[in-house]
């Protein structure tokens, strides 16, 4: 059983941002990103880029949602060559209880870059070669993702992605989880990824919230596949001193996004299509047309009811005043 301390340390570790992921990647959306080819004007050359996608193992169990929420199915790069569909919200390998895919994803879709090495479910999996252990360092290929702005008039979400239309490579880890009761006895396994978060301060999406994705440089990719693990924490940290290859600069900063309202409707799971995606006018306005509408309906309602009781109270007292001016006819009556 856990102990409270350790209730509250996880709550701090596991930020609730980035849930929601424009899932919908293909094979050909991945080879454009890492296998884009340069002329030489001299030589009338082409040059291919370092990271070149050969195959893409499970491809057709990924579902290319717009609206993919966790334990939904992601795009993720394991190895220089291959991809793998995953299942977004990661479940460790030692997991014991039974599965429940509406519970056991929520727990760790995502976590703190900064904090990734003192938990044991993610440092397990800051590793290179996650192709061959089948857990390890992994980047989740996205097209975007979606953010609630907080305020007083309520929630907003907004559609951020790459101002070029190209996919965003997002810093994941990974793991293979193998229970029984879902695999039934040796059949198919579970592999899962949770996303790294960092904190957005000084980066052009703070205002939107205090976290962001760690979203990588596709110049970085290959380094965060498998560079050595001691030197994470330095990749991750990313500023003038970093020494990691090819040095600072790989963590996109925000420079390259932008960002829009999209429909609130984005809140239920069952909300896909284009118009995911589809830009609308914020909502904030006719929010506080509706607050003040259902207070004049409050107000309104209460004025009816001490209208009504006032009714009621005069009715009672004229009806006093009859019987009490009836009284001496009736006494006259007796005698």
């Amino acid at each position: 059983v856990c102990s409270t301390g350790r209730r509250r340390r996880r709550r701090r570790d596991i930020v609730i941002m980035c849930g929601r992921v424009n899932a919908r990647v293909s094979l050909e959306d991945v080879q454009k990103l890492f296998s884009a080819v340069k002329e030489d004007k001299d030589e009338e050359e082409k040059e291919e880029k370092d990271v070149k996608i050969v195959t893409w193992v499970n491809e057709g169990a990924h579902a290319q949602l717009r609206n993919c929420a966790p334990s939904e199915t992601v795009a993720t790069l394991v190895a220089e060559d291959e991809v793998w569909t995953t299942r977004f919200g990661l479940i460790p390998s030692y997991k014991k209880s039974t599965y429940d895919r509406k519970r056991d994803h929520y727990v760790a879709f995502n976590c703190r870059s900064e904090t990734i090495l003192e938990r044991q479910m993610f440092n397990r999996c800051t590793e290179a070669n996650a192709k061959d252990k089948g857990r390890g360092r992994a980047v989740v290929l996205i097209r975007g993702f979606y953010e609630w702005k907080k305020d007083k008039m309520g929630k907003q979400p907004y559609y951020v992605s790459r101002k070029d239309g190209e996919l965003l490579c997002v810093c994941a880890v990974m793991d293979t989880y193998k229970g029984d009761d879902f695999c039934d006895g040796g059949g198919e396994i579970l592999r899962t990824t949770s996303l790294l978060t960092r904190d957005s301060k000084g980066t052009r999406l703070s205002w939107l919230h205090d976290r962001m994705p760690v979203m990588l440089k596709k110049e970085a990719v290959k380094t965060w596949l498998t560079d050595n693990t001691k030197r994470i924490a330095s990749f991750l940290k990313d500023d003038e001193t970093t020494t990691h290859q090819g040095g600072g600069g790989v963590i996109e900063k925000g420079e390259d996004l932008q960002w829009y309202p999209v429909t609130p409707e984005m809140g239920k799971i069952e909300f896909q299509g284009d118009a995911c995606v589809k830009e609308v006018v914020a909502v904030a306005k006719k929010n506080t047309q509706d607050i003040k509408s259902m207070f004049a309906k409050v107000v309104a309602k209460q004025s009816a009811e001490k209208l009504s009781q006032v009714k009621i109270d005069n009715a009672f007292a004229e009806t006093a005043r009859v019987d009490k001016e009836d009284e001496p006819a009736k006494k006259k009556l007796k005698l």
